[in-house]
């Protein structure tokens, strides 16, 4: 019995040192989380309220993530911010990509001009959504290079005729 009673105490010091360094690791991810979101999380709010407002056409004027990342968007003129929830499907869908744009402008090297990859990230907008959309993706291809995947034919059509965008088809569907 004492002999396993031994072990025992050998396993629970074992445990306690791990659950320390769990502690402790637990602490450092909590500040650098909190230092995280007072530094990032502005400066991607503001980053994505440019974008959001290029492509509502100006409907929205400002953008708001809490501390859980949660997304609002201020209308133009109307100092009450909306939960994307609240949004129309197409709005919303907006403003997710605007985040996403942002984060992508903000993480990734400006000299380094990684390209952005996208899929399918405007089917669920209408057209003028979606024209909206591939303007502003065309003024960023200036800067890096944005590769669109899609299943549909409208992002296509709107580009047709544009020697400066690359259309690939990989099947003869239209």
């Amino acid at each position: 019995l004492s002999s396993s009673a031994a072990l025992l105490r050998q396993e629970i010091e074992r445990l306690e040192g791990e659950y320390s360094a769990l502690q402790m690791a637990r602490e450092v991810l909590d500040e650098a989380n909190a230092a995280l979101q007072s530094r990032f999380s502005p400066a991607l709010g503001r980053r994505a309220a440019e974008i959001f407002a290029r492509l509502t056409g100006g409907r929205y004027s400002g953008v708001v993530l809490d501390r859980a990342f949660r997304v609002s968007a201020e209308p133009a003129g109307d100092p009450a911010y909306r939960d994307a929830g609240l949004l129309s499907a197409g709005a919303a869908g907006q403003l997710y990509l605007a985040v996403r744009l942002a984060i992508c402008d903000l993480v990734l090297p400006p000299e380094r001009n990684l390209p952005i990859v996208l899929d399918d990230a405007l089917a669920n907008f209408d057209d003028d959504r979606c024209a909206a959309a591939l303007r502003y993706l065309k003024e960023e291809a200036g800067k890096r290079q944005i590769l669109l995947f899609t299943c549909h034919s409208r992002e296509a059509e709107f580009f047709a005729g544009d020697n400066e965008v690359s259309v690939q088809r990989l099947t003869d569907a239209v």
